[in-house]
């Protein structure tokens, strides 16, 4: 019955996870009919007229197929809305009730893994409810983990602009273990679910947990070469912080909501739902690095490198050729890198170590290997006054004096 799904009809389908399940449904061949406010189409796209708490409209279903063959997809949420009996609950309900009527083959709801019924944040009580609603043979409910990649949206743009506008974050229990999942993993598992006859709650996180303190400092360093310390303090005053953050300008808006559900969150064991729904999550680091964000990283830190090996600017073809080389090398990304050296290249070598361990030893070779062949290198040898190339020379021998002590400890550090 499930193999037959050949339309899907998709709640949510502009928000960030919608969107990345519209685009997977459009490349498996599938129709996609999407309920939302305006009207917009493309090839395998057509929009009809709903808000959340509507039944479904009688013609979001394709007429020229039978009920068994089409589906309902369910993303979409009103965080504004946090009465337990409100319009995401009551809408859920709907929903169902009138997919059932029109004989609908599939029905597969978007959770959360912070579902359940003491769920500390409204989110996830509201989530657990529509779950139990959900009892029939073709409806499956998928408890997602904490998405990345893709636009900087949701909470993921959240988490990626914090940790690139600090090194310092309060934090309401850093050690809590979170299960990533790339959003092109989330929009895979969905749309499996669809061409499934699974029913129930299933897991769609990653099956190894990690502590949300190496999320955080993982990101910051694959994002910006940095990282993060996080100070642990209490829910109270996390909730306080979020309201003054909030309430100032320019900086990025923190939800209540998000906040507790990240504090109220507990590991699942997924692997064996992961398999029934026939997907293979990648490690958060090994995931991340391919984003383009990390990518953007990758190029920043070759800028830094190849300045300070050429003593010049490179120019934007040798930043890919080095984001390529670190690549074909297996690297995951950006390295940490200090904060100075980042914004003054010549720093790197008072903490350039002495032989060649360490990372970043190894990429300053690579980075060297390469200046070395640049059109750069040439310009950089010929270009100035015999004046100035003299006293660049000096300034050089001057640095690499003032800078033996701390490479000493960079080496041991490095043993």
């Amino acid at each position: 019955m499930a193999d037959g799904i050949r339309h899907v009809i998709v709640t949510g389908g502009r928000g960030y996870l919608g969107r990345a399940f519209v685009d997977a449904a459009c490349k498996a061949g599938l129709r996609v009919t999407l309920l939302a406010r305006g009207a917009s189409g493309s090839d395998c796209i057509r929009s009809i007229g709903w808000r959340l708490g509507e039944a479904l409209p009688a013609d979001a279903l394709a007429p020229d197929l039978a009920q068994q063959e089409q589906a309902l997809v369910h993303f979409a949420h009103d965080w504004r809305d946090l009465r337990p009996e409100g319009a995401n609950v009551e809408g859920a309900r709907t929903l169902r009730d009138s997919g059932r009527e029109k004989g609908l083959g599939r029905f597969v709801f978007i959770s959360s893994q912070s579902a359940r019924q003491d769920a500390l944040n409204a989110y996830g009580r509201m989530k657990w409810q529509i779950e139990q609603m959900l009892d029939a043979a073709n409806e499956v409910s998928l408890r997602v983990g904490l998405v990345y990649g893709g636009p900087c949206e949701a909470q993921y743009g959240l988490l990626c602009k914090t940790v690139g506008i600090t090194s310092l974050m309060p934090m309401v229990r850093p050690h809590q273990l979170v299960q990533p999942i790339l959003r092109d993993e989330v929009a895979l598992g969905a749309l499996n679910a669809v061409n499934s006859d699974l029913s129930g709650a299933l897991g769609l996180a990653g099956a190894q947990p990690i502590p949300f303190s190496q999320f955080l400092d993982t990101l910051a360093r694959l994002t910006r070469g940095g990282g993060v310390r996080l100070l642990p303090i209490p829910i109270a005053p996390t909730l306080l912080l979020c309201d003054i953050v909030n309430a100032l300008p320019l900086l990025p808006n923190v939800d209540r909501e998000r906040v507790l559900g990240l504090a109220g969150t507990r590991p699942m064991e997924t692997a064996d739902d992961l398999a029934r729904l026939k997907l293979n999550v990648v490690a958060f680091e090994e995931g991340m690095a391919r984003e383009p964000i990390a990518r953007k990283a990758m190029l920043r830190e070759g800028r830094t490198l190849l300045t300070y090996t050429l003593r010049g600017k490179p120019g934007a073809a040798l930043l890919r050729r080095y984001a390529r080389a670190l690549e074909a090398k297996g690297s995951r990304g950006a390295m940490r890198m200090p904060l100075p050296a980042r914004l003054s290249p010549a720093l790197l070598r008072f903490v350039e170590p002495f032989g060649s361990r360490g990372e970043l030893s190894k990429r300053l070779k690579i980075a060297t290997a390469l200046a070395e062949t640049s059109d750069e290198s040439a310009r950089v040898a010929t270009g100035g006054s015999r004046l100035g190339r003299i006293a660049g020379l000096a300034f050089g021998g001057l640095l690499e004096v003032l800078a033996a002590p701390t490479r000493l400890i960079a080496t041991a550090l490095r043993s």
